[in-house]
């Protein structure tokens, strides 16, 4: 009886601390949402009430007159370019790396890994320097060549560590019935590696998503923007419409929201698989 009484407070404890836990990680979400209906005036009178009328003028305003919806486009449309390539050459650097046998394949990996050890501070007069040679500063395409670039250390020492658990007799019997090198890859190595495929999308799409120093440096133009910088339209040099910025953020955050409610299986799962594949 006394292990079973322990057995349930232990229980309760833990529910106790998981609940409290997430209502401390969704109430400034939940705090964000509620001050979005609000003026100014109601934001600073009283920051924690319920609004006095449910009105949507500050995401009308954070549309028509901060744009967000041309920054809006620019991020995904910036999102979803490195994503496409940030996984897929990658990927295909990671199955070079991992599974054929080359000298330098060791040497090779580690030049790539020493990328999480550089700050992407000390790249930004290299990059904006090549950028301006090759006539490409304030297009999107300079933002996406230096966040695929950016992304690769991280997708490198994940998936790198995943490609090496995957047994070799799959690969050796696909060569058998004549499957060619790109064949194995697409037809047999990313469907199963599709876990840690995910996890490294997930993580290029939130750095990239909100991203505010290479948008900003890269970019001069106001009309190519992304989300981050164009929250600082909200900001004059006197006043700051924060109901109005509240409205853009919520407006920021959706999509991560989304990705993390239909991913976070597969995050985690990619995150152990090089630990218990195998």
């Amino acid at each position: 009886m006394t292990v079973k009484i322990k057995n349930k407070a232990s229980l309760i404890l833990e529910y106790t601390v998981m609940i409290a836990f997430t209502i401390l990680c969704l109430y400034p979400i939940v705090w964000l949402f509620i001050n979005s209906f609000k003026t100014n005036k109601e934001l600073f009178a009283d920051p924690w009430g319920l609004p006095n009328t449910l009105s949507l003028q500050n995401y009308v305003d954070a549309f028509v007159k901060g744009k967000i919806g041309t920054y809006f486009f620019n991020s995904v449309f910036i999102a979803v370019c490195v994503l496409i390539f940030g996984i897929l050459l990658s990927s295909m650097a990671a199955y070079a790396i991992s599974r054929m046998k080359w000298k330098l394949s060791k040497v090779t990996l580690n030049i790539f890994l020493l990328g999480l050890m550089i700050p992407i501070y000390a790249s930004i007069v290299p990059l904006f320097s090549i950028f301006n040679a090759l006539k490409i500063l304030n297009t999107p395409w300079a933002v996406i060549i230096a966040q695929v670039a950016g992304s690769f250390p991280m997708a490198m020492f994940i998936l790198t560590g995943f490609f090496t658990t995957i047994p070799n007799d799959m690969e050796e019997a696909a060569v058998i019935d004549g499957c060619g090198i790109l064949r194995i890859f697409f037809n047999i190595i990313m469907p199963i590696s599709k876990s840690s495929i995910v996890t490294v999308a997930v993580i290029i799409f939130l750095a990239t998503w909100n991203d505010l120093l290479l948008p900003q440096i890269l970019l001069s133009d106001p009309a190519k923007m992304t989300l981050p910088v164009g929250l600082m339209a909200f900001q004059g040099q006197y006043t700051t419409n924060y109901v109005g910025m509240i409205a853009a953020v919520i407006v920021t955050i959706i999509p991560t929201i989304i990705v993390y409610i239909f991913l976070h299986n597969n995050i985690m799962e990619g995150m152990v698989a090089g630990a218990v594949k195998g």
